[in-house]
């Protein structure tokens, strides 16, 4: 059985990212064929909590192959003084042009904290970037699957 979706990461992927501030990006790790980390950017238009799943978009095909492969992938996130650390585990890939949507289950999650105040890895979201990204698209199809999926 794995752990719930820990609430205080959750919420810190709920929100859409606001036109020209500042919004969180994610290290999402896979590993490579020579066990290597290979690490990608997420943020939160590909990525979305579902009861105790979270779902992920990932438009990258080395990422892509890597979970294929493994079916494990780590993602991070900071929130004040706390660096939150989930293993995941794929359960479910759903093919869309460009990207693939994961259904994962979060088979370990630590919640660190020293008190030390942390400052996440941010970006400047625009609404180039937002059109770039194909943000809309890759949010509609991660709304569609948890819709058709959330477990009780």
């Amino acid at each position: 059985m794995s752990p719930d979706l820990n609430p205080g990461l959750a919420r810190l992927l709920e929100p859409w990212p606001e036109p020209d501030l500042d919004e969180q990006a994610f290290p999402f790790v896979t590993v490579d064929e020579a066990g290597f980390p290979h690490v990608m950017l997420l943020c939160t238009p590909e990525l979305l909590p579902a009861g105790d799943a979270l779902l992920v978009a990932i438009a990258s095909t080395t990422a892509r192959a890597n979970l294929t492969r493994t079916g494990t992938a780590t993602l991070i996130a900071a929130d004040g003084e706390v660096a939150h650390y989930a293993k995941l585990r794929v359960l479910a890939t759903e093919e869309h042009p460009g990207f693939a949507c994961l259904t994962c289950e979060v088979v370990w999650h630590m919640r660190d904290s020293l008190g030390i105040p942390l400052r996440p890895m941010e970006f400047h979201a625009t609404p180039a970037i937002a059109a770039n990204e194909r943000w809309a698209g890759t949010r509609a199809a991660l709304v569609a699957l948890r819709d058709r999926s959330v477990r009780p």
